[in-house]
């Protein structure tokens, strides 16, 4: 089972969020019915966790980290001068991104996923006009206390991955387009995947309707290498899905992957996209261009 969660930690300048900046560490408190006690078992280490709270008066999802050490502990932590023993479910996390480390100050340079987008994407919760330190867990599973989707987690992610992380341009490897397909994906709300098994062999990237849905559109990445059997692979997705079949390769390629199109794959010719490494820059280009201008109006 895959499990993540979100912190809600009010508010970043607040003291009990110097145990946070100093350590890492972060606890929540016992209840009458145990629910603290219960998601807290749930986490793992290794399991992803978005911090959420306010912020020179912007509140969103800063941070994504993750859980390095989980333990009980009914003993005083002195960050926490209003209740030094209330929180005994405690986690240390490590800072994943946009920031390395925890450090309020690097904050500045964070673009937050703001609490009426997380709205728009189906995070109601933080919508309470009481708000409190919580913990909300999400899951891959059907788990009684589980607030919400793993994949629902995933698309906060991507939006916080989107708006704080450029590709560079230059010098483009196989990895890095296929980074760029991603991100145009998570722009156009396609529900990306990279490395999508068909069979036993994987596709570079693939595009969905929703998030279970199968593949509308599949894209392999040529920089040299067997032009076959990319194409191959593409054939194969759309034969099993109907998936648009997408090949992004080089100038110099183009013309062979074309021969390859137009002879062994010829049944197919009409179907084919056909895309340089130029063209999928410039269209990526445009379409972060158009992100950061929506960014900048507030909307998702």
């Amino acid at each position: 089972m895959a499990v993540a969660a979100l912190v809600n930690v009010l508010n970043f300048s607040h003291p009990h969020v110097k145990s946070l900046f100093s350590e890492g560490l972060w606890g929540f408190p016992d209840d009458k019915l145990g629910v603290n006690r219960r998601k807290w078992e749930l986490l793992e280490i290794g399991s992803n966790v978005l911090l959420y709270g306010e912020y020179q008066g912007v509140k969103g999802v800063w941070l994504l980290s993750e859980v390095v050490e989980k333990f009980e502990n009914r003993n005083p932590v002195i960050y926490w001068s209003m209740n030094p023993t209330g929180y005994p479910w405690q986690i240390r996390l490590k800072s994943l991104f946009p920031i390395t480390k925890f450090d309020a100050k690097l904050l500045n340079s964070v673009k937050p996923v703001k609490r009426e987008e997380l709205a728009a994407l189906g995070v109601n919760a933080l919508r309470a006009k009481v708000d409190r330190w919580s913990l909300f867990i999400f899951s891959d599973q059907k788990e009684r206390l589980a607030t919400y989707s793993y994949d629902l987690f995933q698309r906060i992610v991507d939006e916080l991955e989107i708006r704080n992380k450029r590709i560079s341009l230059e010098k483009l490897d196989h990895d890095r387009v296929k980074e760029l397909i991603y991100q145009i994906g998570v722009i156009q709300n396609r529900f990306p995947r990279k490395e999508y098994k068909i069979d036993n062999k994987f596709l570079d990237v693939v595009w969905r309707r929703t998030q279970r849905s199968v593949p509308a559109v599949a894209f392999e990445v040529q920089i040299g290498g067997n032009l076959f059997e990319a194409l191959t692979k593409l054939k194969h997705a759309f034969d099993l899905w109907n998936a648009i079949p997408v090949l992004v390769t080089t100038k110099e390629q183009i013309k062979q992957a074309k021969n390859w199109i137009e002879g062994s794959f010829h049944e197919l010719k009409d179907l084919f996209r056909v895309l340089t490494l130029e063209e999928i820059t410039e269209y990526y280009d445009i379409k972060r261009k158009a992100k950061d201008f929506e960014t900048k109006l507030g909307l998702i």
